[in-house]
């Protein structure tokens, strides 16, 4: 997954630019975190919802995927 990939997934699920993540509903939120988890993205929608940007978002995947880059292959 690269960062232009997660912005991609916001557009396509909520309707919106990746920019306005904060303006996402919980449902909207709970999607999001839902597809990353499909694809292999262990994150929880505390963590994203805690911190309401793109960057914050992008920065806990990349996070994740250096860690274990096998994740969203």
């Amino acid at each position: 997954m690269t960062r232009e990939d997660l912005a991609g997934e916001i557009t396509r699920i909520a309707g919106v630019s990746h920019e306005d993540v904060h303006a996402l509903s919980s449902v909207d939120v709970m999607r999001v975190v839902n597809t990353l988890r499909v694809r292999g993205l262990p994150v929880t929608y505390r963590e994203l919802a805690t911190e309401p940007t793109f960057d914050a978002w992008w920065a806990r995947i990349s996070h994740l995927l250096a860690a274990n880059p096998h994740l969203a292959a």
